[in-house]
């Protein structure tokens, strides 16, 4: 434990005095974030590691797909759409009877029931295509007046690319979903059906762009300086094989990698061989981050992020000192608040200090996570921090 982290954690207070109970849930809390993200702290100090290419990079072209479809569920308690509101759910559904026995029903009859709801249907293609008789998870959500799909059953609905084609006699369906749906308890207009998509149709993915290919590096990685460290790497890697000069920085994301001609026969063996291209970490040449994720509250912060000495106020939080140390009674208190918070290393020979200490201390004492993003949003606009921070 450095020095500057003990004496931070000697000044943060909390002003909100709290129960027994409370206190005690609060410290198993704090308990708990403190051990995940000493874990976390500790993953991102370690040595940069290497890895292979494909760890790093994506084809373009694999990026998958989506096919969507109108669907009725049936079998609903009362909690399907109010057709008395709203016929967009009637016609469908007499339509449906229609095609299942010849039945006619007006709409003013369809109106009464409460058992049905039009759905949207949703299938998410992986990167890697599909092929006739996979079987694909679907998810469901409610256009009508729903407000359950509890103990529903989708009606066979047919699947097609979001996108009509310029012929639409060329818009069939390339999967079909029906099946028993699993709601989600948070928001039960909303379902899954696992495996209930079975594709009629193959969806064949191609990462081919003539003789080359476009190798795309994930976002946490994108940059120019690792973007051309990858391409020398692989020029280097295909130099061995006589293959000079074949890949080259398209921007600050892509690396376009040329085919050779010895190799357009089996493109697909270049490919495998190309992505598993053995990657050292230090080629991995990326800013130091802070990322922000406000839906999970995780912050994750990169080992190398420091900020200069910066003053900080923030809401529900003071720094106490007490003269002389005494043990306070509600009779004798001598105290001194102030509403700032002073950050600084407390080392002569460093001018900047980790964050990840000052996340430490913030945490051991029990500030929120929005108190926490705010010194950290705060301390970005002074220009005092050393990172790029990424919200998210």
């Amino acid at each position: 434990m450095t020095r500057a982290l003990g004496s931070l954690r000697a000044l943060f207070t909390h002003r909100q005095p709290a129960s027994a109970a409370s206190s005690r849930l609060r410290s198993a809390l704090s308990a708990a974030c403190w051990a995940a993200l000493v874990y976390a702290f500790a993953m991102l100090a370690t040595p940069a590691r290497g890895g292979e290419l494909q760890e790093y990079v994506r084809l373009r072209g694999l990026e998958g797909d989506r096919l969507v479809g109108l669907g009725l569920v049936y079998g609903l308690a009362g909690t399907g759409d109010s057709m008395k509101d709203s016929t967009i759910s009637a016609q469908p559904y007499a339509q449906l009877l229609k095609n299942l026995g010849n039945i006619a029903i007006d709409l003013k009859s369809a109106s009464k029931t409460r058992s049905i709801a039009l759905v949207l249907v949703t299938l998410e293609v992986p990167r890697t295509g599909a092929r006739t008789d996979d079987r694909l998870d679907v998810t469901i959500g409610t256009y009508g007046t729903a407000t359950s799909l509890a103990g529903g059953q989708l009606v066979t609905s047919f699947l097609k690319t979001p996108v009509q084609p310029t012929n639409p006699a060329e818009w069939t369906p390339f999967a079909v979903a029906e099946g028993e749906l699993e709601v989600d308890p948070s928001t039960p207009t909303k379902a899954r059906i696992r495996g209930g998509a079975r594709m009629v149709r193959d969806i064949v993915m191609s990462p081919f762009e003539g003789d080359s290919i476009a190798l795309v590096l994930h976002p946490q990685y994108a940059g120019y300086p690792t973007a051309s460290s990858l391409a020398d790497l692989i020029n280097d890697e295909l130099s061995i094989s006589k293959h000079s000069g074949a890949a080259k920085v398209e921007d600050a994301q892509t690396i376009r990698v040329r085919i050779p001609k010895s190799e357009l026969e089996d493109p697909n063996k270049f490919i495998a061989q190309l992505m598993t291209f053995s990657v050292p970490g230090d080629l991995i040449r990326t800013p130091a981050r802070v990322v922000i994720d406000r839906s999970a509250k995780v912050i994750t912060v990169d080992e190398r992020v420091e900020f200069r000495p910066a003053a900080v106020t923030a809401a529900n939080l003071r720094i106490t000192t007490v003269t002389p140390e005494i043990e306070p009674t509600p009779e004798q208190p001598v105290s001194d608040t102030i509403a700032w918070a002073g950050i600084a290393t407390g080392e002569t020979q460093r001018q900047s200090m980790r964050l990840r200490q000052l996340l430490d201390a913030l945490i051991e004492v029990d500030v929120p996570f929005e108190t926490q993003v705010a010194i950290i949003k705060a301390l970005e606009r002074q220009g005092a921090l050393k990172a790029q921070v990424i919200e998210s």
